[in-house]
């Protein structure tokens, strides 16, 4: 089954010079970064999602370029690895890398 297959249930947010349509979805998924060798776990809300990438909402810092696993619940939201690629408040934009 791939990701989008029930992409359907949710209405796609159309792309404002973005490379593909954003979803909204609020679910609750996990984390991995990376810190002085050592693998920390965390749990964070998603915002939206889309083949790209996802917008999460988490109360850690996430810097840009830092690496990150993401590992949802749901076959909704797409897994793998990604990097951060902006912050803003409690916000970030993840990038898949994979």
């Amino acid at each position: 089954m791939e990701p989008f297959d029930h992409a359907d249930e949710v209405k796609a947010v159309p792309p404002v010079d973005r490379r593909a349509p954003r979803f909204p979805r609020r679910v609750s998924i996990q984390i991995t970064l990376r810190f002085r060798g050592e693998d920390y776990t965390y749990n964070v809300n998603t915002v939206n999602f889309s083949r790209t990438g996802i917008r999460v909402l988490a109360r850690l810092p996430l810097e840009p370029g830092q690496p990150v696993l993401a590992l949802p619940n749901t076959s909704n939201i797409p897994s793998g690895y990604c990097r951060v690629i902006w912050n803003s408040g409690h916000e970030a934009g993840l990038e898949f890398v994979n």
